[in-house]
């Protein structure tokens, strides 16, 4: 196994650590953004609709009451004057459409009041479920950042480190110990005269006769 550390480049390392920050960002302001849409409508439902059909119901109960009351006094008014009964048919038409509004009213009071309830119970599911991704963004994310940026800094700091100097490569002995070639033709040339000398002191002395 070697036992150098082979780093070529912290671009994916930076690249990971920046999706990181990027998912926790939009992670966060989606779940913000969902909690407020829910408490939102649960303030809506809870406050305003609760209050305004708790108000109809009230005023729409009057009115009934006021439209049967004068379909009552119209009848006694008929018996009196003419000794009938008469059929009192726009009395009865007002009292069924102030009834039919107070029930309508009812209705609605009674399920504002339900969704909220509902919407509430949900919201509490809803926290229980996104637990582990807020713990995500809000604990785990910046940890793996910080880890994430302790660690380039410390690849940093090891490439920096300027490397020893590595002795002589073989080649560079191999080269300087290669027999060069040797011109011939010199060669021949500075033994040629030498073999002169020696034919004329070994041949028999022509002077001495």
């Amino acid at each position: 196994m070697s036992s150098q550390a082979r780093v070529d480049s912290f671009v994916a390392l930076r690249q990971f650590r920046a999706s990181l920050t990027t998912f926790a960002s939009v992670a966060a302001v989606a779940l913000d953004e969902a909690s407020s849409d829910i408490q939102r409508t649960l303030l809506w439902l809870r406050e305003d609709r609760h209050r305004y059909w708790k108000e109809q119901v009230q005023i729409r109960s009057q009115q009934y009451t006021q439209a049967k009351l004068a379909l009552k006094q119209r009848e006694v008014l008929e018996r009196a004057v003419a000794g009938t009964h008469s059929s009192c048919v726009e009395e009865r038409r007002a009292l069924k459409i102030a009834e039919k509004r107070l029930r309508r009213a009812e209705d609605v009071f009674r399920l504002v009041r339900t969704y909220a309830n509902q919407i509430d119970k949900e919201s509490l599911d809803y926290k229980g479920t996104i637990h582990g991704l807020v713990n995500a963004i809000e604990v785990e994310i910046p940890n793996a950042c910080a880890n994430l940026d302790r660690m380039v800094d410390s690849l940093e700091k090891y490439v920096a480190i300027a490397p020893p100097e590595a002795p002589g490569t073989p080649s560079e002995g191999i080269e300087g110990s290669v027999v060069q070639p040797v011109d011939m033709r010199q060669t021949q040339e500075n033994t040629t005269p030498d073999q002169d000398e020696d034919e004329n002191t070994s041949a028999p002395g022509g002077t001495s006769e």
